[in-house]
């Protein structure tokens, strides 16, 4: 816990831990309201489009700057009709604006619906139809985009929407004349003041809703526990359209931490962020921080950092080690040589971070292991499909009992009963628990892959055939099985970095197969080497599309091997038709 040195003071994060109208939807006037170093620059924003972001002063924002410019949004939203419950469209790559807009919105009592700038125009512009958003602002091409989207298919919103450009508006937005009347608005607890989607990487994006009360739930803890000593300084590399990258972002006003808003975050920026800022911890989905190579890192950026925090889908062990190995961190009164990772597993509907393990250059399990749940889970428990808890060593479908829940999803009333099981929230997760109170996460329900001798989970393999290969990133998806019509098989896709090196995928598949042997873990049927990130796709979030990859590598055992594709059955004989196979939904009952 930090008490001394921390850039907020026991007493003013006292004041914030009692206070039981702080929320999420009123967060940043707490902030304000208990700072008492208004004009000193917090939040750090560069231009990432011009060429040399990184060169020079970076432009830094104080909470008295934020404020100002938040009041003339909510002036321009109010006398645009935006009222409370109005729901108001975000779709903008700036960070900065995301987040202004976000306070601008709530602070009226309206809900901000924040899409992804990565999202695909015709998906974009059916969320912000489903979500009945009436009022939308974000950057030109953005609106054009979706405003052509809705024509193509021939619907409309469901009331006329009101578009401007977030520039246009950032430039021409007046001060009011005057204090705006009820404003910031006296949020309840159970009122919406968020829709921010999921990943999409299962099909069409859910819109999960989130409230003044349940966003926050946990929140208070982490004023303590956070990382906040005065030499504290934060780059956040998460989309800041997410909830996640919301949730940060109102931690780092209320605890005065100085931060740095990376837009766009690939992980060459994240290098070249470390290296302007010097931050002492990094946030970042899993994907951006597997991407940084830190060779880039020079040494003068890397030795101020003392933690990584990954989040959302838990990583990899490749990915770790090589960013655990830079920086310093402090182990009671010691300095050691090497950086923490906090490894979290959470999703969009948690609105929070569930369970958290620590590794460091001296961990030696991984293996996907989560660790525990946090303070705020309530309980945790491993069910079968009825329900029910199985056995700890047994794999089963992960669900938690925690206030910090979404109350369900904006137009899917079904899609929320379905969530719940016997008063557990069903994650879409598969993990195990051991008997010493541990987890591991082996899969996301969808991606289970399901054999003629039962199910295999993919995220074991993943981890295998990255240390096996030391590959960039890899996926483990079910493929048509020839001989089983119905089951399927698994089959690795694998990406390398742009080095150069020749790779064999017979050789791979080969020394990938002997390693998961000895792991007493099932053998890949096939092996692809992927050109490029194309032929390995993510969503808008960083997360691999595998329901992509099934589309389009399910009959790689009907087709012959060769070049990049590895695997050991014999082409189909001439004129034969092969038949087809349906993994199905199958079950989860137990692992390779």
């Amino acid at each position: 816990m930090n008490i001394l040195r921390t850039q907020r003071s026991a007493a003013q994060r006292l004041r914030l831990t009692l206070d039981r109208q702080l929320g999420a939807g009123n967060f940043f006037w707490h902030a304000w309201r208990i700072a008492t170093d208004r004009d000193r620059p917090l939040l750090f924003h560069p231009d990432v489009t011009s060429g040399t972001w990184d060169e020079g002063e970076l432009p830094g924002h104080s909470l008295n700057d934020l404020r100002i410019t938040a009041i003339r949004y909510a002036h321009w939203y109010r006398s645009h009709g935006v009222l409370p419950g109005t729901h108001v469209g975000v779709h903008t790559r700036n960070g900065l604006y995301g987040l202004l807009h976000h306070i601008a919105i709530t602070g009226l009592g309206a809900v901000a619906v924040h899409c992804n700038p990565k999202m695909p125009v015709d998906t974009a512009a059916e969320y912000f139809r489903r979500t009945r958003t009436t009022v939308l602002v974000g950057d030109a091409d953005l609106l054009a985009g979706c405003a052509g989207a809705w024509e193509r298919s021939g619907t409309t919103p469901y009331k006329k929407i009101l578009t401007e450009d977030i520039r246009h508006l950032d430039e021409t937005a007046p001060r009011p004349s005057g204090p705006l009347p009820g404003f910031p608005y006296a949020h309840r607890g159970d009122d919406l003041v968020m829709i921010s989607h999921s990943s999409g990487t299962t099909g069409r994006p859910k819109a999960p809703v989130f409230t003044h009360a349940s966003f926050f739930d946990g929140k208070r803890e982490r004023l303590w526990t956070f990382p906040s000593l005065t030499s504290d300084r934060m780059l956040t590399a998460l989309p800041h359209s997410h909830s996640a990258g919301i949730s940060y972002l109102s931690l780092v006003l209320l605890l005065g931490i100085p931060t740095l808003v990376l837009d766009g975050a690939d992980g060459a920026s994240v290098a070249r962020a470390v290296n302007r800022f010097r931050p002492t911890f990094v946030l970042g989905f899993p994907l951006t921080l597997a991407e940084v190579d830190v060779a880039q890192i020079t040494p003068y950026g890397a030795q101020s950092i003392h933690t990584w925090n990954g989040m959302g889908d838990a990583s990899h062990e490749r990915h770790i080690r090589p960013l655990t190995a830079l920086g310093m961190r402090r182990e009671g009164r010691r300095r050691v040589a090497g950086s923490a990772y906090v490894d979290g597993l959470g999703s969009s509907e948690m609105g929070m971070v569930l369970f958290r393990t620590v590794h460091t250059p001296e961990t030696t399990e991984f293996g996907r292991l989560i660790g525990l749940p946090v303070k705020a889970v309530r309980d945790a428990a491993v069910l079968d499909e009825q329900g029910r808890p199985v056995p700890d060593g047994q794999p089963g479908l992960l669900g938690v009992r925690t206030p910090s829940v979404t109350p369900g999803y904006w137009d899917d009333p079904s899609l929320s009963r379905d969530s719940l099981s016997n008063g557990y929230f069903l994650t879409g997760d598969v993990v195990r628990r051991e008997a010493d109170g541990r987890w591991y996460h082996l899969d996301r329900t969808p991606d289970v892959i399901h054999t003629e001798s039962g199910p295999v989970h993919s995220l074991p393999l993943e981890e295998s055939v990255l240390l096996t290969t030391q590959a960039l990133d890899t996926a483990v998806v079910a493929v048509e099985d020839p001989d089983h019509p119905g089951a399927s098989l698994p089959a690795a896709v694998v990406l390398f970095g742009d080095d150069g090196v020749p790779r064999s995928a017979r050789d791979l598949l080969d020394l990938c197969n002997v390693a998961l042997q000895r792991k007493g873990l099932a053998p890949l049927a096939a092996l692809v080497v992927a050109a490029d990130r194309t032929e390995l796709p993510v969503g808008p979030t960083g997360k691999i599309l595998k329901r992509v990859l099934r589309e389009e590598h399910g009959p790689v055992l009907r087709r012959p091997a060769g070049g990049p594709v590895a695997h050991d059955r014999a082409a189909p004989a001439a004129g034969s038709a092969p038949e087809p196979a349906d993994a199905g939904p199958g079950t989860a009952r137990e692992t390779a």
